[in-house]
């Protein structure tokens, strides 16, 4: 680095590069995984503000602790903080990846919004439509499930639930179309009004709850389309 760069400097520098990068992938997150206002029960922002913190600790600060101009071998020590940074914030992408949300499932009673981490590929293999057998880019697909009224059926799923942990919503080889459900969706939407646990919304609205690993909320929900409309807490 150049010779006036001081400690204090080099640190400032380092730190907005490391800041500028981390709001980059979150903004970047935000906008292609998370509709209808979905980060906000994902764990997105928890899961951001651990890179953030690794991410300049491995980073700005040790910089900070090491910088000493004419140290020998500081150009050395600088390269081995970028491998280390670059190495946390590897993981933490990979994190990011396996967090991302790539299902909403909504039913009569709820939505699920299931992360990536959440599916079992061989289950997925078997879901009935071809584009739902592949882990979406771009944000989670919209689909529905519904109840099955053979017993049998029934008997089934909850043996799953009790071997895996994962409930119907968690199994793509039970998705349908979303516009199968969206009747049922409308009709089972509750109107937020403040009464038996449901918070109060804006005049008219309608909502179900919706459900993931880190959080809920409800769902607002469009009464004669019977689609999410954006989330509300």
């Amino acid at each position: 680095m150049h010779a006036s760069m001081n400690r204090w400097k080099a640190f400032g520098l380092h730190l907005l590069l490391s800041l500028t990068l981390i709001a980059g992938i979150a903004l970047a997150a935000l906008l292609t995984w998370y509709p209808h206002g979905l980060w906000r029960i994902s764990g997105l922002d928890r899961l951001m503000a651990v890179m953030l913190i690794i991410d300049i600790t491995a980073g700005p600060f040790l910089t900070l602790c090491i910088y000493r101009v004419g140290k020998p071998g500081l150009n050395f020590d600088l390269k081995v903080i970028g491998l280390v940074q670059a190495a946390f914030l590897a993981y933490g992408l990979h994190t990011l990846w396996l967090a991302r949300p790539v299902f909403l499932v909504g039913t009569d009673v709820r939505f699920t919004l299931v992360s990536a981490r959440d599916v079992d590929p061989e289950d997925l293999a078997k879901a009935a439509r071809p584009e739902w057998r592949k882990l979406p880019w771009t944000g989670p697909y919209l689909v529905g499930v519904i109840p099955p009224e053979d017993p049998a059926e029934r008997a089934r799923l909850l043996e799953i639930y009790v071997r895996t942990g994962r409930d119907q919503e968690q199994l793509p080889s039970q998705y349908r179309p979303y516009e199968e459900v969206a009747a049922l969706v409308a009709r089972g939407a509750m109107p937020l009004d403040g009464r038996e646990g449901r918070p109060s919304g804006p005049a008219g609205s309608r909502a179900l709850p919706v459900l993931s690993r880190d959080d809920d909320a409800w769902m607002l929900v469009d009464p004669q389309s019977g689609r999410p409309i954006t989330l509300h807490h």
